[in-house]
């Protein structure tokens, strides 16, 4: 007899070609599904125990729309299982990989503002917390890679991490992202498998929309055909500055700095690259910019 409260979260998936709302009721372990037609509920299989019956603030759920199975991320306790949708029932191998409690803001477990979505063959998911971590699930390999962190400063013009509100969705061709933490900025994340699509040059990061006229960075020549470039940039506000250049498949390939500076220019010798396309990103005190680069020979 227990109300809708903290680590609730709810997942659109289809069974038998109908669809239905399932429903994770927060604070327990109680799981639904609601038939949109009838307006009526089913109450499902309860969520694994595990180490404690609560599914407490920054619990989510993630539907894998490749296997039909819906990925329930249990926050504080740091465990993660799959419901079969078509099976109507928890899958009973060993629990999946959580969220690694180490990462960029250091040890900490996911928690209030925590939250997941599935996009192209895997989960994004934000650690909550008060921390900007932000990783990408892979459901095949069962692992955790950490991705570029949430910018820092936003139009609130604060330095706000996500906690309390904190939420992820995924549409057509990007994730979208709220901080919470009583700020109403809002995000939008690229995934790098668009690296080599046309389209925006913000690929593989959190797109900053806070005074992106004072921040400038261009690269030239680009394409490369020499292997030497100058990378000229502008920030807001002086501060450590460091470049970095990630293949197509992610791979660090080269970074620079930090350097202090507010304007200024980089010598960049990049004959050990092979021919390709490369994502430059620069970042300095929760700024980030970013910019493809071609090197052709």
């Amino acid at each position: 007899n227990k109300k809708v409260k903290g680590g609730t979260d709810i997942v659109w998936a289809y069974k038998g070609g109908t669809g239905y709302a399932y429903l994770l009721k927060g604070y327990k372990n109680e799981f639904w599904r609601y038939h949109t037609t009838g307006d009526s509920w089913h109450q499902l299989p309860s969520a694994p125990v595990g180490s404690n019956l609560k599914y407490d603030k920054g619990s989510w759920l993630a539907l894998d729309e490749d296997n039909n199975l819906i990925y329930a991320h249990k926050a504080k306790y740091h465990e993660m299982y799959a419901y079969s949708v078509a099976a109507d029932s928890w899958l009973r191998t060993p629990t999946r990989k959580a969220m690694p409690i180490l990462g960029s803001a250091g040890s900490r477990k996911a928690k209030d503002g925590s939250a997941g979505a599935w996009k192209t063959g895997c989960i994004y998911a934000l650690k909550g917390a008060n921390t900007r971590e932000f990783w990408k699930y892979y459901t095949q390999g069962d692992s955790w890679r950490e991705q570029d962190t949430i910018p820092l400063v936003g139009s609130s013009g604060k330095k706000k991490k996500v906690k309390g509100g904190g939420d992820l969705v995924a549409l057509p061709g990007a994730l979208y992202a709220t901080k919470g933490n009583k700020c109403n900025e809002l995000w939008r994340y690229l995934p790098r498998v668009l690296f080599e699509e046309p389209g925006p040059e913000r690929e593989g990061v959190m797109a900053e929309r806070m005074a992106i006229g004072e921040w400038r960075m261009a690269i030239s020549p680009n394409p490369i055909v020499s292997g030497f470039a100058t990378l000229r940039y502008s920030l807001p506000n002086r501060g450590p500055i460091t470049l970095t250049a990630y293949d197509v498949a992610g791979r660090v390939v080269l970074t620079r700095g930090p350097i202090l500076g507010r304007t200024g220019a980089m010598n960049l010798d990049l004959r050990h690259l092979s021919n390709g396309v490369y994502l430059m990103r620069l970042s300095s005190d929760g700024f980030t910019a970013t910019q493809k680069l071609v090197v052709q020979r």
